[in-house]
Formats: C-alpha cells, sequence, structure tokens
C-alpha cells in the first residue's frame, strides 16, 4: 500500500515585481524577486478505495478549479501511461489567506505534485513534472526548485537567488482579495488612463532585474530599491492598501511592499522581536502574521 505524504506549501513574497504589457498569448511579461517564506499551507495526499478522488479544503471555488485537484488529475493523467494512480485523498489545511498575492494557491499545486511524485516513483520524470507545474500556473514551478529565485517572462524563467536570512517580516492581510484578473486590469487601465508609468520593454526589464539581483544581495535592507507595479494602480480603488504600507514604515520597518498582486503588504524588520511587537498591535485590527525567509524548500525536487 503507497504511504501517505504530507507537504508543507509555503507562501512567497515578491520582494520586487515589474509588470510589462500584455502579451499574444494574454498573459504579462514580469520581472520579480521570488522569496519562500515559513508562512504555509499543509497538504496531505493518501490512496483510497473507489474511483473518484476526494479534496477537503476551505476554498471559494469549485472542485475542480482548485489548483491542487487540478494538479492531481494532471499528474494521474501524465502518469497513465506507466501506472495506473488509484483514486486520492487530498486534504488542504489552509494557513495562507487567499487571493492575496502570496501564491497559496501555486504552493498547494507544487505541494501535490511534488507528493505525488514521490508516492509514486518513475510515474513521471523529473522535467515532465516541471511541465505539467507551468501548466497548472505561472507560479507553480517556483515551489518545486529553491526557496529564492529571480523571475522573469511569464513566470517560467527561475534563476535561483542565495536568500538572504538578515530580517523577520510582519505580513498584514487588509481584510479582503484582490484577484489577479482584477489587478491585472486595473494595471492596463491606470496606464492607458497616464495615471502611473507606462510599461518598458522586456529587454529592459531583463537589465533591472539585474540590477536589482545586485542590490538584493550586496545593499543593506534599508536601501533596497524594489518596487511593485501593482500597487500605485490599486491604491486608488483600495486605500487600506496605503494605509498598511505607511503604518508598517511608521512602526519601524525597514522596507515594506505590497506581494504579488495582493492584497497582503508586509514589513521587513532587522529582528524577530521587532516583528513580534508589531504583529501583536496589528492584530488588534487586522490579520497579522510574523514570519522569516526561508534558506531552501524543505519538499523540493
Amino acid at each position: 500500500m503507497t504511504k501517505p505524504k504530507i507537504v508543507m506549501a509555503p507562501a512567497k513574497i515578491n520582494l520586487h515585481l515589474a509588470v510589462g504589457s500584455s502579451r499574444n498569448d494574454g498573459f504579462h511579461t514580469i520581472a520579480s524577486i521570488f522569496q519562500a517564506i515559513s508562512l504555509c499551507d499543509r497538504v496531505s495526499l493518501a490512496a483510497i478505495d473507489g474511483d473518484e478522488t476526494t479534496l477537503a479544503c476551505e476554498c471559494d471555488c469549485p472542485v475542480e478549479k482548485n489548483t491542487a485537484w487540478r494538479a492531481a488529475m494532471a499528474f494521474r493523467r501524465a502518469a497513465a501511461v506507466r501506472v495506473v494512480i488509484p483514486a486520492l485523498s487530498i486534504v488542504v489545511e489552509k494557513g495562507i489567506p487567499a487571493g492575496a498575492g502570496l501564491g497559496g494557491g501555486s504552493s498547494d499545486a507544487a505541494a501535490t505534485l511534488i507528493g505525488l511524485y514521490r508516492m509514486f516513483p518513475g510515474a513521471v520524470d523529473r522535467l515532465e513534472l516541471l511541465r505539467i507545474a507551468e501548466g497548472i500556473g505561472s507560479d507553480v514551478p517556483f515551489f518545486m526548485e529553491s526557496a529564492c529565485a529571480a523571475v522573469s517572462g511569464r513566470g517560467e524563467r527561475l534563476t535561483p537567488i542565495k536568500p538572504r536570512l538578515d530580517y523577520a517580516l510582519v505580513i498584514v492581510d487588509p481584510g479582503f482579495p484582490i484577484s489577479t484578473k482584477d489587478a491585472y486590469d486595473r494595471l492596463d487601465q491606470a496606464r492607458a488612463a497616464g495615471r502611473v508609468p507606462p510599461a518598458t520593454g522586456d529587454a529592459a526589464m531583463d537589465r533591472e532585474l539585474e540590477a536589482m539581483v545586485d542590490s538584493y544581495e550586496r545593499v543593506q535592507l534599508a536601501a533596497w530599491p524594489f518596487r511593485n507595479d501593482f500597487f500605485e494602480a490599486l491604491v486608488p480603488d483600495y486605500p487600506a492598501l496605503e494605509a498598511c504600507k505607511a503604518e508598517l514604515l511608521a512602526s519601524g520597518a525597514v522596507f515594506a511592499s505590497m506581494s504579488g498582486s495582493g492584497s497582503v503588504v508586509f514589513g521587513i524588520y532587522a529582528s524577530s522581536d521587532h516583528a513580534e511587537h508589531v504583529r501583536a498591535s496589528f492584530s488588534k485590527r487586522y490579520r497579522a502574521y510574523t514570519a522569516f525567509p526561508l534558506a531552501r524548500l524543505h519538499q523540493s525536487i
């Protein structure tokens, strides 16, 4: 009998996120620095009797659109030429806020794929597993290899970076989700109206990302030049984003930004004690978490 697997699915933050124009395939080019953090979901996988795979997850979407479910179905289809994968029980225990820009859904999908890869050795090879991951979502491959990476293209180009571990984080959930599609639409509209700077070309974004990686590795935390292109486009409709960021900076954060397409805002602190004190203060009004950057992904392939 195949042994069940439990895989931790960490969140990520975008330390830097530049967004290009819409591409012919409907995606936008990005140039970003991803860092996996200790805030996580927990994915449990087990083979079960019967014909139907089951999913238990507190999510606000139909089962067939859940990323862990989609990942499991894609793995079963790919493995079918070599082995019959039995029906599965998938249980996702959420610790990562949904619709927050922390990559929880993508990480759940990656954790599911990694768990099945280990449960059924030889069912798919490593390259095939990564192709399945990319087909589920642009961010999924990141959660399968390194804890920190420069990310470009639509998210499929990953260059590992040695993580910095000299800080702690306060993650603040302002109390509302922002859909990724809505964020991209608002950014495109804000650019068309001239309310935010226009997108730069792919080559310029790649050069800028190289400079941002150099800054990440070399300069003090307080001197990081990073930005999130979504932030200024979203603030007019979500003023709480700017308020949370300002409060984090006022509390002593050496750097603060929004993660992904929102809505989570995070602050970076030089000590875990300082971060915990700030978290306790923010928790009176928001869902707030302390976290730390991961040196490695415990379940990487």
